[in-house]
Order: C-alpha cells, then sequence, then structure tokens
C-alpha cells in the first residue's frame, strides 16, 4: 500500500465517522437537551415510551451510531495529534500543535457560545494537551496503556449494567429518569417555547445548556477519551491504520464488531419499549453499550480491508472541520435561527432522516467540487493560517 493510499485510509475513517456523528447530534439539533437526557420526557413520546418511526430511529442510532463513531474519531484525533506534533524531541512541531490546539480551542468556543452547546472541539482541544504529552511513547505501551484504562471504565460500566435488574423498582426508575420525566417534559415544553421566542431567548438556552455540557465535559470526561486518544496513537504507531497488522486481527475484530451489535440490537428492542422500571434485557443493553469502543475498531477495519468501498469519503475526511462546522450551520438554519424555518420542538425523530441523508449528499458532493480546486477545506485553511500565523496558499498550483 502506498503512503498516499495510508492517508487516504485515515481520510475515509475521519469522512465515515463526521458524518456519522450527525446522526446522533441531529436530536440535540432539534429538541432541548433535557430529551436527550430522558428520552422518556420527549413531547412526542407516549407514556414515556417512543413508537413507531420514532422508536425506530431510536433503535438504529443507540445499536449502529451512539457512541460509535464519536469513539472512531477521539481515536483519529489521537492520530492527528502525534501526525502534527511528531516526537516529543521535535521542539518545532510541539509548538506548532500547542498553537493548533489553542485556535482550536477559540473556534470550539466561538461554536458553542453562538451557534450550539453540543460543540466538541473545546473539548478536543483540552484532551490534546494531556494526550499529547503521551505521544513520544512506543506504541506498544501507548495500546497497552490505552487498552487497559478503556477496558476498565468499560468493565466498570458493564457492571453497573449487570446490576441494576437487581435494584428496587423504585431505584431503578430514579436512576433512568422516570420518576422525572412529568418535570423534564415540561421542562421541554417550555424550552421549545423559548426557541421560539427570538434570536436572544435562543442564545440564552445556548448558553446555559453549554455551561452544563462543557461544566461536565471539560472536568469527567478526559479520563476515559485521553486513554481513546493514546490507543488511536498507539494503532497508528504499530501500522494499524495502514493495514499492516496480521489479518486475523482485523477479521477478529469485524466478527467481535457484529456479534456486538446483534446482541445490542436484540437487548435495546426489548428495552425500547418497556417501562423504567423494568428491565427485560437484565442489563445487556448497558454491557453491550460499555463496548463501543471495540465496535468503532470494527467499523474501522471494515474500511481499511475494503477501502474502495469507502474510497467517495475521503474528501469529507480531508474537510473534516469543516463538515463538522458545515452540520452545525445547516441544523441550526432549520431548527433555530432566525432566518430559517425555525422547525425546533417540532420535526419528530421518524422525520429527520431526509435532514441527515441530504445532509450527507450535499457534503460528499461539496467536498468533492471543492478539493478539485483547492489543497484544504476553507476551515481547514483558516485553522492551518492562524497556526502557521500567516495566510497560506488555498489554491491548488495550475498544472
Amino acid at each position: 500500500m502506498t503512503d498516499q493510499g495510508r492517508i487516504g485510509n485515515l481520510d475515509s475513517l475521519r469522512g465515515l465517522a463526521v458524518l456519522g456523528i450527525l446522526v446522533v447530534n441531529i436530536m440535540a439539533f432539534a429538541w432541548p437537551m433535557s430529551v436527550s437526557l430522558d428520552p422518556a420526557s420527549a413531547p412526542f413520546a407516549r407514556e414515556g415510551i417512543w413508537t413507531g418511526s420514532d422508536q425506530w430511529f431510536q433503535w438504529v442510532d443507540q445499536v449502529f451510531f451512539r457512541d460509535r463513531f464519536r469513539n472512531l474519531f477521539t481515536l483519529l484525533f489521537g492520530v492527528s495529534i502525534f501526525l502534527v506534533g511528531g516526537e516529543r524531541t521535535d521542539a518545532a512541531r510541539g509548538r506548532l500543535l500547542r498553537r493548533r490546539l489553542g485556535w482550536l480551542a477559540v473556534i470550539g468556543l466561538i461554536h458553542g457560545l453562538a451557534l450550539w452547546y453540543g460543540d466538541i472541539l473545546l473539548f478536543y482541544a483540552w484532551c490534546g494537551l494531556f494526550a499529547m504529552l503521551a505521544r513520544s511513547l512506543s506504541g506498544k505501551t501507548l495500546v497497552i496503556v490505552g487498552t487497559a484504562v478503556t477496558a476498565g471504565f468499560a468493565v466498570f460500566q458493564a457492571g453497573f449494567g449487570l446490576m441494576i435488574p437487581l435494584l428496587p423498582p423504585e431505584m431503578t426508575e430514579a436512576m433512568q429518569g422516570g420518576s422525572g420525566s412529568a418535570s423534564l417534559a415540561g421542562e421541554a415544553t417550555a424550552v421549545i417555547a423559548q426557541y421560539h421566542a427570538g434570536y436572544g431567548a435562543v442564545l440564552m438556552q445556548n448558553l446555559m445548556a453549554w455551561l452544563l455540557v462543557q461544566l461536565s465535559s471539560l472536568f469527567m470526561l478526559p479520563f476515559s477519551s485521553v486513554p481513546i486518544m493514546m490507543l488511536g496513537m498507539g494503532l497508528y504507531k504499530l501500522g494499524f491504520f495502514h493495514g499492516r497488522m496480521n489479518n486475523s486481527l482485523y477479521a477478529g475484530l469485524i466478527a467481535v464488531t457484529v456479534v456486538i451489535l446483534a446482541v445490542r440490537g436484540w437487548a435495546f428492542a426489548l428495552e425500547i419499549g418497556a417501562p423504567a422500571t423494568q428491565t427485560p434485557s437484565h442489563g445487556l443493553d448497558v454491557v453491550t453499550s460499555a463496548l463501543s469502543v471495540l465496535v468503532s475498531l470494527g467499523y474501522a477495519a471494515v474500511v481499511i480491508k475494503a477501502p474502495a468501498l469507502f474510497r467517495v469519503l475521503a474528501p469529507v475526511g480531508q474537510m473534516a472541520f469543516t463538515t463538522y462546522l458545515g452540520q452545525s450551520v445547516i441544523m441550526a438554519s432549520f431548527f433555530y435561527l432566525p432566518f430559517g424555518p425555525e422547525w425546533f420542538g417540532q420535526i419528530a425523530p421518524g422525520q429527520l432522516w431526509p435532514f441527515i441523508i441530504g445532509t450527507w449528499i450535499v457534503q460528499i458532493v461539496f467536498a468533492h467540487l471543492w478539493l478539485k480546486r483547492f489543497r484544504w477545506g476553507p476551515l481547514e485553511w483558516v485553522w492551518r493560517s492562524l497556526t502557521h500565523g500567516q495566510r497560506l496558499q488555498i489554491r491548488k498550483s495550475l498544472p
């Protein structure tokens, strides 16, 4: 495999990850955060249960997308830290990496405060400051440490899931949000009204949600996300993303992923139509959810071993920064920006697929057309220019 092909693998994976993230994020654009915290509180839920096409959306999201693509992107962010910063002995590249992370934080702040509270860029910049300290460790050490910590969190989460059926029903209901669904439903209705009360009210609601999300993510999630970045960095050093490792490893990851998804699909199908006080899967839905990093690696193995099937996504991956922020602009325009139709709190989950698929098509086509003439995506160019402290040439040289 040529070097260009190896870069293509990473680009295709980034493209897959950033497009897949939209399925998870779109509910946070279209509905109040309380609906994400407790789906039973959704105005469209019937007695706390999603039905029909809404239920199918929830099932597809939870089985195939939730955490899978975020973890995949986290793995790839670890790779980018090494590709930009190199070894810690390289002082010049280290300074470049710190500037890059600093500007990522600034852009993340603007994105989160002005457009969408669910911004992940500030969080990645924060985690990158810790992950960059490990970039000179050997690939084997990075994989061992990253795997050990990630497995520890997975075991804890899985054990908690298996314990849930043993708890009293009232405690189970409280933990899963059932006892507070009525109040959260009222909160969701109030937030929807605020989103239709003018852009000033939208900004205020977004600010409150942003503070809640950032305070929890910046202080809690690095403990689980930095090890995943280290794992991605280590796998890159060992040749995983290049397709150089033993084929049995890739086949094994794909096989394990199929099994996890099958069990997860069955378990969540049982849980999705049951009241909060019942646990018909006996905790297997939580156990399989805890294995999301394995699924992310399985997805990566498919792309690495069948690169031709995913080559169409490579330009999207080259423009992942533009694609991610572009999704925010598109979704916010649909749901709550004052110049759009302001459909916030009006489009049920089952009706969101046209928004998702339409955005995918537009972003794939745009990436292909843009990169025919330009070296980087528009926001990649801005980020690179800020990082290097000078305006870089974005147009491709004429042949």
